[in-house]
């Protein structure tokens, strides 16, 4: 099959088409720094980048409507990918521009760390339970602020059995994210932490804005133990809000997250015990009330049962003669009238009133037609046996 050859014309239409078609490459926003900015026959012509890519835009000149921009400036614009044929470029049509203050290029970097790190599943890692009752507890805090202070004595308060652990570290300014990343690396060296809290006190968005930071989230998620955070006050969220095992709303509700109170666990072990006690007690009445019941059944069962078992025992070995002796009497009757009809069938009784068997080679003769002149017939008597021939055929009369 003979292999299809396309123009550059065509290839380039088609992927012309395509970009034009495309609903996510039209009528969209960017945001980025701007680079190599040139105004050339009244268009301007620059890059907007970020820290992995860049693209190519123009603001043709009827767009521009005073519009000035400067290498380093963040903007966001707003336009469509298009093709440039003669070339065989892609460029970003800029129909409208807006440059960012420094508050808007934070949000922009916040939203990429944000999309970067959720891609990555630092936000979504299970959650680690926290223990019932801590035995050692550390706290990534300034040990000056109002926020330790609350800690502290929440954890007091709640829970003074527990042994707490400051790992120190400034929560503001130049130096803080690196002491930060320290104290994070420290937690996660210390072996027998059985929790951790993070805190920082309320403050504005640039003071809690560390809690943005990349490198912190990732220090943050590293910790082998379970962490909660407790940052700013309730409206406030941050990344290493999500990074960590659970958040709480301030310094205060994060220790009170971590520990029970053990003022309620006494009550409650109290009021369990008392419980316990009272059903014991109940235990024991009743049975001991079951017992006695148990007994005095059993006692007057038992005196009951041995007379009605002799009366039924007696009246059974009555009932049993009653029944042989009936027994005895019906087979005594039909023996005797057995042993009658056995006395009508001996063969010697006719013999007794003078009659004779007569038998011919031992069988019986019945009939006189059995008998022929000359044969030898054995007569039996009542005392005896006699042999006799037969001489003739005579018959008599009786």
């Amino acid at each position: 099959m003979e292999e299809k050859v396309y123009s550059v014309s065509e290839v380039t239409f088609y992927i012309e088409q395509l970009l034009n078609a495309d609903p996510y490459l039209t009528n969209i926003a960017i945001a980025g720094e701007v680079l190599d900015s040139k105004s050339r026959n009244g268009h301007i012509f620059f890059y907007l980048r970020d820290e992995s890519a860049a693209i190519g835009c123009v603001i043709f000149g009827g767009e521009n409507r005073g519009i000035r921009l400067t290498d380093g400036q963040m903007i966001q614009a707003w336009g469509s990918v298009k093709l440039y044929a003669p070339r065989g470029i892609y460029r970003f049509i800029c129909r409208k521009v807006k440059s960012l203050s420094q508050r808007g290029v934070m949000f922009l970097k916040l939203r990429q760390t944000y999309e970067a790190l959720l891609k990555e599943g630092l936000f979504s890692r299970p959650k680690r339970p926290l223990p019932k009752f801590p035995s050692k507890i550390g706290v990534v805090a300034s040990r000056t602020s109002a926020a330790f202070q609350d800690i502290i004595k929440t954890l007091q308060d709640r829970y003074p059995i527990a042994e707490v652990q400051l790992y120190h570290t400034g929560v503001q300014g130049e130096s803080a994210k690196r002491a930060l990343i320290k104290a994070l690396k420290d937690v996660n060296d210390t072996e027998d932490l059985d929790v951790v809290i993070l805190s920082r006190g309320g403050g504005s968005t640039d003071d809690l804005w560390i809690f943005n930071d990349e490198d912190v989230v990732r220090a943050l998620f590293n910790v082998r133990h379970p962490v909660v955070t407790g940052i700013g006050h309730q409206i406030d969220t941050v990344l290493a809000d999500l990074t960590a095992d659970y958040a709480a709303h301030t310094p205060t509700a994060a220790a009170q997250m971590v520990v029970p109170d053990i003022r309620e666990i006494m009550n409650d072990f109290y009021e369990s015990l008392e419980q316990h006690y009272f059903w014991i007690q109940d235990q024991v009445t009743s049975t001991h009330k079951q017992m006695r019941s148990h007994i005095q059944l059993v006692t007057r069962f038992s005196e009951r049962y041995l007379r009605e078992e002799k009366i039924r025992a007696r009246t059974d070995f009555d009932n049993l003669i009653r029944v042989m002796k009936t027994i005895f009497e019906r087979y005594s009757s039909k023996a005797e009238i057995f042993a009658s009809r056995l006395l009508e069938l001996d063969p010697k009784k006719p013999l007794k009133r003078g009659y004779a068997l007569v038998k011919k080679n031992g069988s019986r003769i019945t009939k006189k037609d059995q008998v022929l002149p000359g044969d030898i017939l054995t007569l039996i008597f009542v005392d005896g046996i006699r042999k006799v021939m037969v001489l003739n055929e005579k018959e008599e009369n009786n």
